[in-house]
């Protein structure tokens, strides 16, 4: 975990958004599912350049105290997935639950937080912004501080929406 205070290094990693985020939003407007490693993206590069970028994208990172920035040491996590013809998600395994613990713990405080992955799509850059050695990845970026209004509940998706029994295509779970 790197925690980053200096105004200078949040601002480094807040324009490192801008890029993904473009393409984030381009999608988006175009009905796709961004960052998509299955289906290939139909929009252009220019409709990506000409795309603007929400300040909600990136801003959080730049005004936050506190930006947190989850990583994994690539030499020692197991990466069990790593010889399947797919994306690995595997080696996050160890650090989401981290992540969603600090995040957690800092409501309980009154405090409040995101977990992004945006500016990871710009990995070597950030690397270089932060000093870390090619053998770690970024798992999250997590601007986190006091909120600006009151935390509410949240809202979340019925689990019968998203929760099957017994196999992929079995009845809704919780009906």
């Amino acid at each position: 975990m790197i925690v980053v205070r200096e105004q200078a290094t949040k601002d480094a990693i807040s324009e490192l958004t801008h890029a993904p985020a473009r393409r984030y939003a381009a999608q988006i407007a175009a009905g796709e599912s961004p960052w998509n490693a299955i289906t290939q993206t139909k929009v252009t590069p220019e409709q990506i350049a000409a795309t603007p970028v929400s300040p909600t994208l990136s801003e959080p990172v730049r005004r936050a105290p506190v930006v947190l920035v989850a990583c994994v040491d690539l030499k020692v996590v197991a990466s069990l997935d790593y010889l399947l013809p797919r994306v690995g998600i595997v080696s996050g395994a160890s650090v989401y639950p981290l992540a969603w613990n600090i995040l957690l713990a800092a409501r309980n405080e009154g405090m409040g937080g995101t977990l992004t992955t945006m500016p990871i799509a710009e990995e070597p850059k950030l690397r270089e912004v932060l000093g870390m050695p090619d053998h770690v990845a970024v798992c999250a970026v997590m601007p986190m501080g006091y909120p600006v209004r009151r935390l509410t509940k949240l809202r979340r998706k019925a689990v019968s929406s998203f929760v099957t029994k017994e196999r992929w295509d079995g009845e809704a779970f919780g009906r």
